[in-house]
């Protein structure tokens, strides 16, 4: 059974075209919000990516790719 605080932070792109650009570099939370995406860091900054949909989410790499939501 695992105890104990990991920290397990990630960095959040949004994808422009071929380029990946930092949203977040040390995210703890990433929430669906209505059409966008807000990310959280530990210290409870918040940034919301409006108009945004989830990518990729590779855990093991700690980076979350975002998209533009289309129409």
């Amino acid at each position: 059974m695992w105890s104990g605080d990991i920290m397990c932070e990630s960095a959040v792109y949004l994808l422009k075209g071929a380029e990946k650009i930092l949203v977040m570099a040390e995210a703890a939370k990433v929430l669906a919000s209505g059409t966008g995406i807000v990310c959280v860091d530990t210290l409870g900054e918040r940034k919301e990516i409006r108009d945004a949909e989830l990518v990729e989410a590779n855990l093991v790499k700690h980076e979350i790719v975002l998209k533009p939501r289309k129409g």
